[in-house]
């Protein structure tokens, strides 16, 4: 299980005061709200603390970041989120969770095989089972 999640990437700068455009990769911008730091590598590495996140736009002011140059040598990092940040209500999970697990036909029970993958594009999910 992973403990960093892929948040989205950082797409390019808007304004002058370091504002990044942000591509949110979860289900919705509003998701990240309340996020108080993104993590510029999978495991963790380099965070940076958020000075203001605008779910609306979306878009992002690192802590410290507060002019195009300094905001420019961010775009195009992907950025991740320490799992613990956030609370998943009852009967939600990740993706990357349920990878692994078993798939049955809800009509005869009978197990259809390993979900192998979760790709999502805009508001689909693409599930790939084998077996």
């Amino acid at each position: 299980m992973k403990k960093y999640m892929e948040a989205g990437r950082l797409t390019s700068q808007r304004g002058i005061k370091g504002e990044l455009r942000f591509d949110c990769w979860c289900d919705s911008p509003e998701f990240l709200t309340g996020i108080k730091v993104f993590y510029f590598t999978p495991d963790g590495g380099e965070p940076h603390e958020i000075e203001l996140y605008r779910a609306s736009i979306p878009s992002v002011v690192f802590k410290g970041c507060n002019d195009r140059e300094t905001s420019a040598k961010y775009v195009g990092k992907t950025v991740y989120f320490d799992r613990d940040d956030i609370t998943l209500a009852e009967g939600q999970y990740f993706n990357d969770d349920l990878i692994g697990l078993p798939v049955f036909d809800h009509i005869t029970g009978e197990q259809l095989g390993t979900l192998t993958a979760v790709d999502t594009t805009g508001f689909r999910a693409l599930y790939t089972v084998e077996g």
